[in-house]
């Protein structure tokens, strides 16, 4: 199934303040999360996502994604035993507009698995 999450970053937001969403997830595998950043962004805008209080994405630290007119597409395989709460944070110091970034996350829960196993999927 697919989750996402919208994250709306005022003008001028500093790096200090950043603005934050919550992206739901449940438990099973994540596979691919796409970060969408619209036209107009001009790379001035930044996105990190969290797992509490550890950066998850991008794995540099203090890294964070920024692009203008690009979805930054994460292939990765992570199993969650749990349902899982990301964080999405965001700020743009520069920005005379606000900017709103889609984050979507795909996970492959069990039920699915054994769906697509059996061939029903």
């Amino acid at each position: 199934m697919h989750y996402s999450a919208s994250l709306t970053v005022p003008a001028a937001t500093p790096s200090l303040t950043p603005v934050s969403a919550t992206l739901v997830l449940p438990a099973g595998t994540l596979q691919h999360i796409d970060i969408n950043f619209p036209p107009g962004c001009a790379r001035m805008t930044y996105i990190q996502i969290y797992d509490g209080a550890t950066l998850l994405y991008p794995k540099t630290a203090g890294g964070a994604y920024c692009e203008d007119a690009y979805t930054v597409k994460l292939n990765t395989m992570q199993i969650f035993d749990d349902a899982k709460t990301l964080t999405i944070k965001g700020w743009a110091p520069l920005t005379s507009y606000q900017h709103v970034i889609t984050v979507t996350a795909e996970v492959l829960t069990a039920e699915e698995l054994c769906m697509a196993r059996s061939g029903y999927y």
